[in-house]
C-alpha cells in the first residue's frame, strides 16, 4: 500500500504547481516537529498532531493525537473514519483533500497552504512572550559587563599573578591564575613538566624556541636540509601566505619545533600523525628539490611507487655494495650462496626425506601430521629477541644437520671440515693426511720383526719410503680438496667457487657471502606485529616457487595494500581507507634521526637558532 501527498501551490498570476511525494506504507504522521511525514508549520498545530491511515477496505480515517482536533466537512472533530474522496480536513492554516486514487491500492491526499503565517500566531510573536529581552539588559550593555570580566579574570589577573608569584596573595588564590591561559592538558611524553611550565616558556609572552626542546632532544638531527625543507614546501597564497607572515613577526617561523609538535593539545600524543604533513612536500620533490633521489609519494594507496629494497649487489665479506631496485624490476641479489627454497620446502622431496630420516633434529618427526611434509621456513628462520626480525642463518645450528661436513672416518671417529676459509680447509685436510702418513711410517720402523739390512741401502729405502708415504699424502688431499670443490662437493653444492686456473694447484676460493639482513633500512618492519589471524611466511613470500637464491622474495606493494588499504579501497587513501589497517605515512617511516635523518643531508637540531 502506497499514500501519496500532492503539495499544492499557488503562485503570482493563478499559477499553480504540484510536487508529489509517496510514501510506501499505510499510514503517515501530521505535526510541526520535523521527524513527522507531513510537517506543517504553524504554532496553532501540535508537535504531534494527527495519524492519517489507509483502511483494508480502500477508505481513510485520521486519528488525532494528544485530544487535538481538526475541522473535517466544516466540522470540529478529534477523530474520523470512513473517509471518502471529496472530504477536507483543516489542520491550522492547511487544508488537505481526499482525492481519487490513482490505483486501488493508493491513497492520494492533496495538500495546500490556504492561509498566510503572518495572519496567524508566529514564532515572533512567541519570542516576544517567552525571550530572554523581557528578563535581562540590552546586548550592548552585556558586551560591556562580559567584555570586562574576561579582560580582568584572563588578562590582568594572570598577569598580576605573574608578576607577584611569590606573594601569599597569589598563594592564597583557589586556583592557579594563569590556568585559564592554557590551551588544554599537557602530552604524555612531557607529563613530568605540567607543574613546571618555565622548563619550556622560558620568556613571558614570547613563543617557545627551538633551543628549549635541543636542551632535552640533543641527539635528534632535522629530517632534511633547512633550504630543502623551505623549497619542498607548497607555496602559500592569498589569506595563508598572510597568516605565515604574520606568523613569522610574532616570532613564529614555519620551521620552528612547536610547528608540528603542538603541546597542549592531547593527553596522548605530541606526534603528528596525518599523512598531509608529509604529503605537503613529498608529493612533488621531482619539482622542488630536483637534485633528490626520492620519488613522489602523497599517499599508500593511490600514489605510492613500487617498494624499492636495498639489495646487495656486489658481495664482500666486510662492506658489500647495496642498490636500491624497484620490485617491478625482479631484482636479483647476490649472497654469493646456492639455496633453492624451492627444493628445501618441497614436501615430496629428497629434502622431506632426508629430514624425516634425521629425527629429533626437526620437529616434523614429532608432529605425526607433518611427517614428509618437508622443511617449514621456521625451522631456520627464527625471530630475534625483539620479534622485529630474523636472527642470521647459522651454517653449525642450521645447516650442519643435514649436510654432513664428513670427509674421512679413523677408527670410528669421524673427521670433519671446519667450516671457514677455504685455505683453512685445505690445510687441515693435508695435516690430516700427513700425519696418517707419518704415522704409518713410524709403525713399520718401530716393527722389531722387520728384517733390516746394515749399511746406507737401509737409510735410503727408508728415505724412499718416507718421500712415497707424503706423495700419496699430498694426492690423497689434492682428491679430496678437488672432489669437495666440485659438483657434489660439500663446498661445491652451497657456495659459489672460483677454480684456479692451474688444474694441479689447490687454490680455490670461495666467492665472498653478502645475506642481507635489512631490506629496507629507511623503513623498518616489524614481523612480530603481522603475527595475526591466518598469515604465515607464504602468504607474503613465494619463496616454494623460488629455485634460485638470487630471487629476491620480498612482497609487492600490491600484498600490502590488500591489508593495510583494503582491497577496493585504493583510490580512497592510505588513512582514510575503511580496510583491515589503515595506514599513514608514519606507519612504516619516521622523520627525526631514524632511518630517514640526513636523507637530503640535514644537520643537528643543535644548529637550529630558533
Amino acid at each position: 500500500m502506497t499514500i501519496t501527498v500532492r503539495n499544492l501551490k499557488r503562485r503570482p498570476g493563478g499559477r499553480e504547481s504540484i510536487r508529489e511525494r509517496t510514501y510506501e506504507t499505510d499510514e503517515i504522521s501530521i505535526g510541526r516537529e520535523t521527524d513527522n511525514d507531513l510537517q506543517l508549520l504553524d504554532l496553532r498545530i501540535a508537535l504531534k498532531h494527527a495519524r492519517l491511515k489507509r483502511t483494508s477496505d480502500g477508505m481513510a480515517s485520521l486519528e488525532m493525537l494528544g485530544g487535538h482536533t481538526a475541522n473535517i466537512d466544516g466540522r470540529l472533530k478529534s477523530r474520523a473514519n470512513y473517509l471518502k474522496p471529496g472530504t477536507l480536513i483543516r489542520i491550522g492554516v492547511y487544508e488537505l483533500l481526499i482525492e481519487e486514487p490513482s490505483s486501488p491500492d493508493d491513497l492520494t491526499v492533496r495538500l495546500e497552504q490556504v492561509e498566510i503565517v503572518e495572519s496567524a500566531i508566529t514564532s515572533a510573536d512567541e519570542n516576544k512572550v517567552f525571550g530572554l529581552k523581557r528578563a535581562l539588559p540590552g546586548k550592548r550593555i552585556m558586551a560591556w559587563v562580559f567584555s570586562i570580566a574576561v579582560i580582568g579574570f584572563f588578562l590582568a589577573l594572570p598577569i598580576w599573578a605573574a608578576k607577584n608569584k611569590d606573594s601569599a596573595a597569589v598563594k592564597a588564590l583557589p586556583i592557579q591564575a594563569d590556568l585559564s591561559w592554557n590551551s588544554g592538558e599537557i602530552s604524555l611524553m612531557h607529563a613530568n613538566l605540567k607543574n613546571d611550565c618555565s622548563t619550556c616558556h622560558t620568556k613571558a609572552f614570547v613563543p617557545v624556541k627551538d633551543k628549549a626542546c635541543v636542551e632535552c632532544h640533543e641527539k635528534l638531527g632535522d629530517h632534511a636540509d633547512i633550504k630543502d625543507l623551505r623549497a619542498s614546501k607548497p607555496k602559500l597564497s592569498g589569506f595563508e601566505a598572510n597568516l605565515n607572515k604574520v606568523s613569522e613577526m610574532f616570532l613564529r617561523p614555519a620551521e620552528r619545533c612547536a610547528s608540528c609538535h603542538v603541546e597542549h593539545n592531547s593527553r596522548e600524543k605530541i606526534m603528528p600523525a596525518s599523512q598531509k604533513l608529509c604529503a605537503d612536500c613529498h608529493s612533488n620533490l621531482d619539482k622542488t628539490v630536483p637534485h633528490t633521489m626520492l620519488l613522489n609519494v602523497s599517499d599508500f594507496g593511490s600514489d605510492h611507487p613500487e617498494f624499492r629494497p636495498s639489495i646487495i649487489t656486489l658481495p664482500d665479506f666486510n662492506e658489500p655494495k647495496y642498490t636500491r631496485i624497484s620490485l617491478s624490476e625482479n631484482p636479483k641479489g647476490f649472497s654469493g650462496l646456492k639455496f633453492p627454497h624451492k627444493m628445501h620446502l618441497d614436501r615430496g622431496g629428497s629434502v622431506a626425506k632426508m629430514a624425516g630420516e634425521i629425527g629429533g633434529k626437526f620437529s616434523i618427526v614429532e608432529d605425526s601430521a607433518r611427517i614428509g611434509s618437508g622443511v617449514d621456513c621456521a625451522d631456520c628462520h627464527r625471530p630475534e629477541a625483539g620479534g622485529a626480525l630474523f636472527d642470521p642463518v647459522n651454517m653449525q645450528q642450521d645447516c650442519a644437520v643435514c649436510h654432513d661436513l664428513a670427509f674421512e672416518a679413523d677408527d670410528g671417529y669421524t673427521r670433519t671440515l671446519r667450516h671457514g676459509e677455504p685455505d683453512e680447509v685445505i690445510a687441515s685436510m693435508r695435516d690430516y693426511y700427513q700425519a696418517q702418513a707419518l704415522g704409518n711410517i713410524r709403525d713399520a720402523e718401530m716393527n722389531s720383526r722387520t728384517r733390516r739390512r746394515p749399511g746406507k741401502a737401509a737409510s735410503l729405502r727408508d728415505l724412499n719410503r718416507r718421500e712415497l708415504a707424503f706423495k700419496q699424502a699430498d694426492q690423497r688431499t689434492a682428491s679430496k680438496v678437488n672432489a669437495i670443490f666440485s659438483e657434489g662437493g660439500a663446498c661445491f653444492d652451497c657456495h659459489e667457487i672460483d677454480r684456479p686456473a692451474n688444474i694441479t694447484s689447490l687454490d680455490f676460493a670461495i666467492r665472498p657471502i653478502s645475506v642481507n639482513g635489512q631490506f629496507y633500512p629507511k623503513s623498518p618492519f616489524d614481523h612480530a606485529s603481522h603475527e595475526i589471524g591466518n598469515l604465515t611466511c607464504e602468504t607474503c613470500h613465494t619463496a616454494r616457487t623460488s629455485e634460485s637464491s638470487s630471487d629476491v622474495l620480498l612482497p609487492r606493494i600490491k600484498i600490502c595494500q590488500d591489508c593495510h588499504i583494503g582491497i577496493d579501497s585504493y583510490a580512497k587513501g592510505g588513512e582514510m581507507a575503511q580496510g583491515t589497517m589503515p595506514s599513514n605515512c608514519l606507519t612504516c617511516h619516521t622523520y627525526h634521526n631514524g632511518p630517514h635523518a640526513g636523507i637530503m643531508g640535514g644537520k643537528s637540531l643543535g644548529n637550529s637558532t630558533q
